[in-house]
């Protein structure tokens, strides 16, 4: 008689467990569901909250398998879903279709120097191995550029440069090229200098190249929401059928204002699929964790990326091959 007593307490013990998981699943689901689509200015902690999304999602994922070892089917089916709606938009966007059949090859690095603290020998081997024709970094002054330059083989490799950067350890942008360039002009969108200028390339014609660097959103969160729009609106505006735009974005897929920005042109990480791989922070006790460093092109498909550590930086180089759609005929 004890135990047919205690039966009906198991059973409502057992159900008052399954309301409260079902509940905390829900709740957990609506926050990693709700975060990639919110945009609430002057909150710098829903930007901060957003690059750990991707994270949130698999975090969900793990919790669906324990649920359903457990037989909790209905809190399951709610941490699939919340990873579903929440951790679909953080992925990189795979474009299948194809933006040429042929075209000029063009590789671009990109980097941020981390106050232009970035070891300047390591970054000249990184361009050594890569070997790319033009380089984007952000976060560096005239000494490291110098220095960078001043390897053996380099001045030759990347003989064309943008104008001389603004003084300051972190205000620096500068353009390197292995092509003559021309028409510079500011991108609006930041405290930090902006440039971009045309490359003229062989087989491919005028391309323009862009280095960014928006504020963080941490300290500056209208300043880094305005910024990704100004630079976005730039991008809009500008009227090169060709242009590629590299740099420290500080913002990943998981950010509404960069999948704005992003809108209407290829990523350079979609040729490594649709895994956001992390490129912030290096040299940490934690782990990179989010995908902020970035290559957008218009008018090219890219065809290679990786990222690279490079000694000094916090930040994972990256590097990107591209098949510009311009004037490929004329370099047969």
């Amino acid at each position: 008689m004890t135990s047919a007593r205690a039966r009906p307490g198991t059973r409502r013990r057992t159900r008052r467990q399954v309301i409260v998981w079902t509940t905390i699943a829900l709740a957990i689901s609506l926050v990693v569901a709700t975060l990639p689509y919110l945009e609430i200015p002057g909150v710098a902690a829903i930007p901060v909250a957003q690059a750990l999304v991707p994270l949130g999602a698999v975090f969900l994922l793990v919790l669906a398998v324990i649920s359903m070892v457990v037989r909790l089917w209905m809190a399951a089916l709610i941490l699939v879903i919340g990873a579903a709606v929440g951790g679909v938009p953080t992925l990189t966007p795979v474009d299948t279709s194809r933006a040429c059949e042929a075209g000029t090859p063009l590789t671009v690095l990109s980097f941020n120097a981390k106050l232009s603290g970035a070891d300047p020998a390591a970054l000249a081997d990184l361009i050594r191995a890569t070997e790319p024709d033009a380089v984007a970094l952000v976060e560096v002054d005239e000494t490291l550029i110098d220095a960078v330059r001043g390897e053996p083989d380099l001045a030759d490799t990347l003989p064309h440069r943008t104008r001389e950067v603004t003084e300051g350890q972190a205000s620096g942008s500068v353009i390197l090229s292995a092509f003559p360039l021309s028409s510079e002009e500011d991108v609006p969108g930041s405290e930090f200098d902006q440039v971009s200028a045309i490359a003229t390339v062989p087989g491919a014609g005028e391309v323009r190249l862009a280095a960014v660097h928006p504020p963080p959103p941490v300290w500056q969160p209208n300043g880094w929401l305005s910024g990704l729009d100004d630079i976005a609106a730039w991008v809009d505006q500008t009227p090169d059928d060709t242009l590629i735009i590299a740099g420290d974005f500080n913002a990943s897929f998981a950010h509404p204002a960069l999948r704005r920005l992003s809108s209407g042109l290829r990523t350079g990480a979609e040729a490594a699929g649709p895994i956001p791989w992390p490129t912030w922070p290096e040299e940490k006790l934690v782990p990179a964790f989010t995908a902020i460093d970035h290559t957008f092109a218009r008018g090219a498909e890219p065809v290679a990326w990786e990222s690279f550590p490079v000694a000094g930086s916090d930040h994972r180089a990256v590097a990107t091959e591209w098949v510009l759609c311009g004037e490929s005929s004329d370099a047969e």
